[in-house]
């Protein structure tokens, strides 16, 4: 009983933390915008800082700090994109005062990071790859990869047999690659496309997918097992058999 309870949460922690991830990563962009300098005019900083409210509205608390800085007087002040529609001076004298504590918003930009930066190395996806990262570490020699993130690479026709993949999360086209005896173990596999792959003898075990395509491949010797789709567990080689291996 405590096996099948274990199993059926995998999929939801997985998604958890990818989200969890995902948006630490787009705050982290937000924030280094927002330390450039008012003067520059390349970024419009109330704006943003609207962003960031928004976001600790919606449960990041990391945020704090700058929320209460931006609604200390600044969340009236019209944002860069509005200046068109002042009076030049009017509009430099209004924002004046953020211009001379943006020294202080920068400050606390820093201490925030910081925070993320913990919170992001306490995830369960610690190692993000961009496809000439991976491609390298495949032909250094690196089989096993674990905990890592391939979101949104196209690896077409490469090859990638004999490749492990453990507790990743994978976002990738792999149309025509050869994935022979490679494995995906306890992995979040999703918008994947593996349409005309060569899949034989590889392992699916314990993933959760969700809309990925296997129409077209060579599936001799695949082993489907125990996976999860939309927190259905248990779907196996039958299913697999059935009708996922026709999904393009």
């Amino acid at each position: 009983m405590n096996s099948d309870k274990r199993d059926i949460s995998l999929p939801l922690r997985i998604y958890n933390c990818w989200h969890s991830f995902k948006m630490n990563r787009e705050i982290i962009e937000i924030l280094i915008k927002l330390k450039e300098k008012p003067s520059s005019e390349k970024v419009d900083h109330i704006l943003l800082l609207e962003k960031v409210y928004s976001k600790y509205s919606s449960g990041i608390k990391e945020l704090e700090s700058i929320t209460h800085f931006y609604l200390s007087g600044f969340d009236d002040l019209p944002a860069m994109k509005e200046k068109h529609l002042w009076n030049e001076a009017k509009f430099d004298e209004i924002r004046k005062d953020f211009v001379n504590a943006h020294g202080e918003l920068v400050q606390l930009i820093d201490t925030t990071l910081s925070d993320l930066k913990n919170i992001k190395e306490s995830n369960q996806f610690e190692i993000q790859l961009s496809k000439e990262e991976f491609l390298e570490q495949v032909k250094s020699g690196k089989t096993i990869f674990k905990d890592a993130e391939l979101d949104n690479l196209d690896l077409r026709n490469e090859n990638l047999s004999g490749i492990t993949f453990k507790n990743c999360f994978i976002s990738t086209d792999f149309r025509n690659s050869d994935l022979t005896n490679t494995k995906f173990l306890k992995s979040n596999i999703k918008t994947s496309d593996f349409r005309n792959s060569n899949l034989t003898n590889a392992l699916m075990e314990n993933v959760s997918f969700e809309a990925t395509k296997f129409k077209g491949a060579k599936t001799k010797g695949f082993i489907f097992n125990d996976n999860y789709c939309h927190s259905v567990k248990g779907i196996g080689q039958t299913e697999f058999n059935d009708w996922i291996i026709e999904t393009e």
